[in-house]
């Protein structure tokens, strides 16, 4: 890293009318050279156009003054014809009128030694001091570029002032604290050159300059023979300089680190209360079927009219008690195995990766297995009798105190299905449960339970 002994700050501010004189460039000459257009900058051995860091192009600050300039004349003769006891305050904007601020800021390292980070972290700094030191002077930023084809890289920074009831000339003078200075010493016709109070106020603006920008960056206010400063004084200075700008960079990274650990938090809370809602939101999904019943399942998952049918018509166990031995061996012999594995199947838990993953295999196996039940029957057998049947079986099988009426109540009244209600309750319940630790400022405790399928 470089030796920064012997650096020290490099700021300037000037106003600039369109004409010019031998004392100051004009507007657009300014502007030219910031971005380096043909011509305008022969100091410069090898242009490079510049970075725009903010705003636009230097250029386009040119057109926008013209542009203001004609339509705040326009407005002041409009005014004096109005007010002609105003009109040496509604004089219009003429072309010696300063109407621009441009600010340039030096970093004092040389391009080739400079260390990448300390100059990123020094220009955003810049460009602080530079849009504050703007406003507290009733001027608009248009336009911040950098330059690193010079020996050292420094920002541009090109402003104008906002016009006001108060001031309406786009008068840069007034937001300059040199010529306000210069013009309270001529106004109150203080002793001594006016120039004295102009020097005086940029010594101040240097000097806030330096506090909030310099000084976090090892850099001295003035150099050490300006100040006429021996070499122990100097070496401590500079030490203690750089102790001050390790204290900033340290508080900085500090901030950083708190930065980047609270927006974590944030990334993993937003996950959190992603995954809490969307076990919630499935939780709700899976009471509201079970609640439900299999008939508002079974049309989720297969709404196939027959089926449906099927599993809603009522059994009719009297029809089949009446046929004779060999009609109710033969029933048996056919339906006995299906509904063997399906009472089997209905003794089960619904199982899969997720409760409603589970559950919608077991519907889906359950509509297989009424359908094979119906392909099996003897054909003499009507299916109110088949499902007569099938209830019965369920009733021994289950160990039930009734018998169901339908298929659908069969395997309602089943193991499976009771497990599965079961869990679904307690699930909706942990859920919510979650939800209030997560987010205990959320309105609406219940307001699941408000929500269709």
């Amino acid at each position: 890293m470089p030796d920064r002994a012997g650096k020290s700050i490099f700021a300037h501010k000037q106003t600039y009318s369109r004409k010019g004189n031998s004392k100051s460039r004009s507007v657009r000459e300014v502007a030219h050279e910031a971005e380096r257009l043909d011509g305008a900058c022969p100091h410069v051995g090898n242009p490079q156009s510049p970075t725009i860091l903010e705003g636009m192009r230097p250029s386009e600050v040119v057109a926008l003054i013209e542009q203001r300039i004609a339509e705040q004349n326009k407005l002041l003769r409009r005014l004096r014809k109005e007010q002609p006891k105003r009109k040496e305050a509604l004089r219009t904007i003429r072309s010696d009128t300063h109407v621009m601020i441009g600010s340039v800021f030096s970093f004092p390292d040389p391009i080739e030694d400079m260390d990448q980070a300390e100059y990123l972290r020094w220009r955003r700094d810049v460009i602080a001091f530079a849009r504050d030191d703007a406003a507290r002077n009733g001027a608009e930023v248009l336009s911040i570029v950098e330059h690193l084809d010079e020996a050292h890289p420094h920002v541009h920074v090109l402003a104008v002032p906002l016009c006001a009831n108060g001031s309406m000339r786009m008068d840069a003078k007034r937001c300059h604290e040199g010529h306000r200075e210069q013009d309270r010493h001529k106004d109150h016709g203080w002793s001594g050159s006016p120039s004295r109070s102009y020097k005086q106020a940029m010594r101040g603006w240097q000097d806030r300059y330096h506090a909030a920008v310099g000084a976090k960056h090892g850099q001295a206010r003035t150099g050490p023979r300006r100040r006429r400063l021996d070499r122990a004084a100097w070496k401590a200075e500079q030490e203690r300089l750089k102790a001050q700008k390790d204290a900033e960079i340290a508080v900085e990274r500090a901030a950083e680190v708190r930065r980047l650990a609270d927006e974590e938090e944030r990334r993993r809370d937003l996950v959190m209360q992603d995954t809490v809602a969307s076990r919630l939101q499935e939780a709700e999904t899976v009471h509201a079927i079970a609640t439900g019943g299999v008939i508002a399942a079974i049309r989720q998952v297969d709404p196939d009219p027959v089926l449906l049918e099927r599993l809603e018509t009522p059994g009719e166990m009297g029809a089949w008690t009446h046929h004779d031995a060999d009609r109710n061996r033969e029933m048996s012999s056919a339906l006995a195995p299906v509904l063997s594995d399906g009472l089997e199947a209905l003794r089960q838990p619904p199982a899969g990766p997720g409760l409603l993953e589970g559950l919608s295999g077991f519907l889906r196996g359950l509509a297989g297995w009424v359908n094979r039940l119906a392909h099996t029957s003897p054909r003499w057998l009507n299916w109110p009798e088949t499902v007569a049947y099938v209830a019965h079986g369920a009733k021994q099988a289950f160990g039930t105190t009734y018998t169901a009426s339908t298929l659908a109540g069969v395997i309602e009244a089943s193991p499976a299905w009771r497990s599965f209600t079961g869990e679904a309750k307690a699930r909706l319940d942990q859920a919510r449960a979650v939800q209030v630790l997560t987010n205990p400022r959320d309105p609406r405790p219940d307001a699941s339970s408000q929500r269709g399928i």
